[in-house]
């Protein structure tokens, strides 16, 4: 076999693979998501981690040393409907994330997290979520939005 039919395989092959590589998104909460909640002048970074394993949502609030895992987590899809007739749009799906979480501050205090937002582009691999962040420490609840992207 000849260099140059051997570089041909090896091109065709990769392009191959690069082709297929976006096709395997699997469910649309699986992946990194990595974003910030709270008002603009004092906004707090989170990555959360979820996964999806055919029946339930899972994964972990901002993953490495201080890791936190998702107490409830769940995506409730409200079905959309096809166009009736041409010229009137469909109705799309709407995918409403929503989870729990019970963390602890740089004091050892327990805090309460519920996150619930609306995914959007939920069919291409630039999708995010954003919605309402509540975290509840010492009796004292925060309310503020959120917004992460999947990576």
């Amino acid at each position: 076999m000849s260099a140059s039919s051997l570089r041909l395989i090896c091109l065709s092959s990769f392009l191959l693979c690069a082709v297929s590589a976006p096709a395997q998104e699997g469910h649309p909460t699986r992946g990194v998501w990595v974003g910030y909640w709270g008002p603009a002048s004092a906004q707090s970074r989170i990555v959360v981690v979820m996964d999806h394993d055919g029946k339930t949502v899972s994964g972990v609030l901002n993953p490495g040393p201080n890791a936190v895992p998702l107490k409830v987590a769940r995506l409730d899809i409200t079905p959309g409907t096809p166009s009736p007739k041409q010229g009137v749009p469909a109705i799309l799906p709407i995918f409403k994330v929503y989870f729990e979480v019970d963390a602890k501050d740089a004091k050892g205090n327990p805090i309460a997290i519920v996150a619930e937002g609306t995914m959007h582009n939920t069919a291409l691999p630039n999708r995010w979520i954003e919605g309402t962040w509540t975290q509840t420490s010492g009796g004292k609840a925060v309310k503020s939005e959120f917004k992460i992207s999947r990576q």
